[in-house]
């Protein structure tokens, strides 16, 4: 079995997707925690494969398109019951 991390465009659209689900999906408090959590870890999988350059240029792609979506935040209730299940929101 291929991976498809050995394509570049994979990483901007991981990126790109990432973003916008975030946007879309989570309240706005979380964003920017979510986002650099995921930051940190593209940086160390960066030191392992590469595709750092496209991981932000889709990253920045999915921020400037962000406006594009309908917006649905979870309740906090919702985030408080996955993180209680061991499934948090922001990882």
């Amino acid at each position: 079995m291929t991976s498809p991390a050995r394509h570049r465009l994979f990483y901007r659209l991981a990126a790109r997707n990432r973003v916008s689900v975030a946007y879309r999906n989570l309240p706005g408090p979380l964003i920017p925690l979510y986002l650099t959590v995921w930051t940190a870890i593209t940086l160390v999988r960066a030191l392992r494969g590469g595709g750092v350059h496209e991981s932000f240029g889709g990253m920045r792609e999915g921020w400037d398109r962000r406006t594009e979506q309908l917006r649905r935040p979870m309740s906090w209730r919702t985030v408080w019951r996955l993180t209680a299940a061991g499934r948090p929101p922001v990882i």
